[in-house]
């Protein structure tokens, strides 16, 4: 782009957006829940976790709430589930031991609250980062949600002696990777903060996929939509919001995108945060300027992105998948991205229950997710087309014999056509696709108060 050369869009996993639409409402609600947990305390807290697909913005609206926090004076710890890493308490008591070394003033007079627990002296080295995926043999004396919950709110009471408007915020990315002990921990933990410090201003924010709450309840958290307010985050954003993240950023430029260009990326990316951000970059990148983006430039860039789009994540992707999992995606991808399982099962000849173990495995890693019970839907609007167009490719070099694409077509009732991954499909997958994620597993949101 001449005359301004840096893009304003930030492709990839975690990196802020220039303009954060269509959350507009969720900043609003959270910069509420600030004001109402410094005003009361634990009593007035609204724990939440944020759930959605991969690539829809929730590590960084997740992060908005922390800069929200900071800015209010709130001491944030935020914490990542990473597999190999040591364990929530672990996290904590190194980012303890860090602040100390700092010579951060709440955390120096904390320190003997969180030196009970286990009875760990933080001057030893050796204590490890990040969220454990997998359970340790034994458990420290001490290490228990009520001890914890002691520290915590002992922390937050010296943050506030520093902030009177500050208090302390956790958050943890990517909460569906930890293992079951440790989501436990943190629920217990919580749990004790409301029965025995109902006044400490500790408040929490974590993010996961859609099946987080199952998770949750697989480590034996009972009802965790009455311990956290579950918001679901859209797979794809509003068109007018998707538009404004496309254009406000180049416009703070000084650059403007015709009506029309603005439109055909919105179309083209389906409106899927992600893919925006990776199609407004590699346009802008392309276009000769000096102030404008037509749809001419938006037409001269699309195949270069969607050739991008292949080779480094939907190709990459495809790559890795079990042969089984490849024909359960070419199924669902003949109805447009979305089915119920029933008609899944229908169109592969096979039983819902012979499909159960791939359907939970496609989910747990992020490939599909179910926008209701019963329902399942793809995580990412682009790799229908992918799917569709790559299948019968690939399909003579599975281990295992699967279905033809008109085999399925023909258990379905379909129409042929289906198996053409043309725009008209396209268009089709995107009126299917759920623009609002219903909470998992069929629960509601919880009601805020």
């Amino acid at each position: 782009m001449a005359l301004v050369d840096q893009s304003p869009y930030t492709p990839g996993a975690g990196h802020n957006p220039p303009v954060l639409a269509g959350r507009d409402g969720l900043l609003r609600d959270w910069h509420l829940v600030l004001n109402d947990i410094v005003a009361g305390g634990r009593v007035r807290a609204q724990d939440m976790i944020l759930a959605g697909p991969r690539g829809v913005g929730k590590t960084v609206t997740v992060s908005a709430f922390a800069d929200l926090g900071k800015e209010q004076g709130f001491e944030v710890v935020n914490l990542q589930a990473v597999s190999g890493h040591a364990g929530l308490v672990e996290a904590l008591l190194q980012r303890a031991r860090t602040r100390m070394a700092e010579e951060a003033g709440p955390w120096q007079r904390a320190r003997k609250a969180f030196e009970r627990i286990g009875g760990v002296n933080l001057s030893i080295a050796g204590i490890g980062a990040g969220i454990s995926t997998h359970q340790s043999d034994a458990a420290a004396p001490g290490l228990d949600a009520g001890t914890l919950a002691d520290a915590l709110a002992t922390l937050a009471a010296e943050v506030r002696k520093d902030a009177h408007s500050g208090g302390l915020l956790i958050t943890v990315d990517e909460l569906q990777v930890a293992s079951g002990p440790d989501l436990a921990l943190l629920a217990a933990t919580l749990h004790r903060l409301n029965v025995d410090h109902p006044s400490a201003p500790v408040l929490f924010a974590g993010t996961g996929l859609p099946f987080t709450p199952d998770a949750l309840r697989k480590a034996g958290v009972t009802h965790p939509d009455r311990l956290f307010v579950l918001e679901p985050i859209p797979l794809t954003l509003e068109p007018d919001d998707a538009r404004y993240a496309v254009v406000e950023p180049a416009r703070r430029a000084g650059v403007a995108w015709t009506p029309e260009a603005a439109a055909a990326v919105v179309e083209a990316s389906n409106g899927y945060p992600a893919h925006l951000q990776l199609f407004a970059h590699a346009i802008w990148t392309s276009a000769p300027g000096p102030d404008q983006i037509t749809l001419g430039d938006v037409e001269a860039a699309l195949p270069q992105v969607a050739d991008m789009l292949e080779r480094r994540t939907l190709g990459p992707r495809w790559d890795r998948i079990s042969d089984r999992q490849m024909e359960f995606l070419a199924a669902l991808a003949l109805h447009g991205g979305r089915a119920s399982t029933a008609a899944i099962a229908k169109t592969l000849g096979r039983s819902q229950q012979e499909l159960s173990w791939l359907r939970e495995e496609l989910i747990e890693e992020g490939d599909v997710y179910a926008p209701k019970r019963g329902q399942l839907a793809m995580a990412v609007p682009l790799f229908n087309r992918f799917v569709l167009s790559h299948y019968e490719r690939t399909r003579p070099e599975a281990a295992t014999e699967l279905l033809s694409l008109q085999k399925m077509i023909a258990n379905a009732g379909l129409d042929p056509s289906a198996a053409h991954a043309d725009r008209d499909m396209l268009r089709r997958s995107k009126q299917n696709e759920t623009r609002q994620v219903p909470p998992p597993s069929g629960e509601s949101v919880r009601p805020r108060s």
